[in-house]
Formats: structure tokens, sequence, C-alpha cells
């Protein structure tokens, strides 16, 4: 009887061991949650991969910083700053990240704005690239033609002139008074075109502006060199924020190969 006692208790700690070295093993091979959920990118519409420093829809918070987070409206990508609304027309992921946007609110609709403001952006995230030119809307002049490159609209049945200035010296509204002027960001070819009659006011707008992210490339970077994936820690100032998610679990720049992973997969 005690020998049948004695080779039970040993089988239920066999037994026991097994699912503990289970459990042990999953620990340790298990991904980390933060890890897998930033590793998903954002796809809203037909724009896709939308990553770093960008967050939001089925991206957490810690995924990205403050400032980037991403909407998807009507499948539209859509981000806002300093109240004002742009979409996102491309990405580009690789060093030095960049985003295409346009604003929203001319998309497709120049004449049908109730609010004109200037095109501002929060220049502690973005900048502006290169071969960039301001295009100016001029909106309820004395005039319905003041200049040849021009638009007119009629909203409420009132004339709203739309125009722009030559690449010159010459102010194309010089001769005429505007309530308000209007500047929004479209790249030097479009403006150009524009210039030319090559193209429309709306196909300018449309084709939207390029944006530098004011972040440290060279840390996601690292991070992404190591198998990791970038995130933010965004209630320290820790490294800057800055958070490296790996397999195993969160680190500062870059992933660790530990050695209690071997033989994981």
């Amino acid at each position: 009887m005690q020998i049948l006692l004695l080779q039970s208790s040993n089988l239920l700690l066999l037994i026991i061991s097994f699912f503990i070295s289970i459990n042990i093993q999953f620990c340790l091979c298990g991904e980390d949650p933060q890890y897998a959920n930033c590793r998903k990118a954002i796809n809203c519409g037909g724009i896709k991969d939308i990553g770093y420093p960008f967050w939001g829809v089925n991206r957490a918070s810690y995924c990205g910083q403050l400032g980037f987070e991403v909407q998807c409206l009507d499948n539209v990508p859509v981000i806002n700053m300093v109240n004002t609304s742009f979409r996102i027309l491309e990405m580009n992921p690789k060093n030095p990240r960049t985003v295409k946007v346009a604003r929203q609110d001319y998309w497709n609709k120049i004449c049908l704005q109730s609010t004109l403001v200037n095109t501002s952006i929060n220049v502690s995230l973005f900048n502006y690239a290169s071969g960039l030119a301001n295009l100016t809307f001029y909106y309820g002049c004395n005039t319905s033609t003041p200049s040849t490159n021009s638009q007119v609209c009629t909203i409420n049945g009132s004339d709203v002139s739309v125009a722009f200035p030559q690449t010159g010296d010459e102010h194309p509204v010089a001769n005429y008074t505007c309530k308000t002027e209007v500047l929004v960001p479209v790249f030097k070819t479009a403006a150009l075109a524009l210039e030319n009659n090559q193209t429309s006011i709306e196909d300018a707008v449309d084709e939207g502006f390029e944006l530098g992210l004011q972040i440290d490339n060279d840390q996601c970077n690292y991070c992404e060199g190591s198998g990791g994936t970038c995130g933010y820690n965004n209630t320290t100032t820790t490294q800057g924020g800055f958070v490296c998610f790996c397999k195993d679990q969160p680190y500062a720049i870059t992933c660790a190969v530990k050695s209690d992973q071997t033989g994981c997969t």
C-alpha cells in the first residue's frame, strides 16, 4: 500500500512539473502584448502601413507619440493639428520619415469653406519639406475676376473670388480689395503647372504637400534593426520617452537576446 501511495505521489509530482514547465516555456516564448499590438499598421481606405510615430484606430497610444493620432473617417486617414484637419495621402516609413498630406477642408471643395484660416502645422512635430510653394486664396474681393488665374464661386448667392499669385513680383489683386487671404502649400511643380494652365486648382491642392517628421529616426531605426517595433512612453521623459517593444519585453533602444529564450520559436 505504501509503495502504491508513493508511486501515485511521484506521478502527481511529474504531472504538476510538466504543466509548470509548459507555463514557464509559454511565458518565456510568448509575444509581449505591446510588441504584438505595435507591429500592426493602420490601414484606412487606400492608405496602408501607417506606423510609428502615428497611432490610433487599431494601434494603442503607446505605439506612437502624442500629437500623431490618426482617425479613420469615412475610409480617410485624418490627422488634426492647430485646429485644422489633414488627410494622409502617402507615407514614407523609411529614413527620413515623411508624410504627404492635404487640407481636408479644401479637398474637392475650394469654394465651400466655412472657416477661412491659413495652413498651420505643429512645428514641434513636423517641418515643411523642400520643393513647396504657397498658393494664396483670396475671398470676398470687390471684383469677380481679380486675376487671370482665378475661380469664381457663388456661395449663398454671393460671388467669392479665389485667385492665385503669379511667381513674379506682380500681386494678382493689387488693384482690388479682398476680405480674406488663405495660404495653402502645394508642390512647386503643381504651382507652376497651375500658372501655365496645365492643371486645375482642385488638382493642384489635392496633390497635397510633404511634411518631415520631427522625431529621432536613429532610435527607431536601431530598434527595428534589432527585430523590435517602435513605441513611446507618453507618461515619462526617460530616454526621451522612446521604447523599443521586443518579442520578450520592452527595452530602451534595441532588443537584447536573452539566454533564457533559447529554443523558443
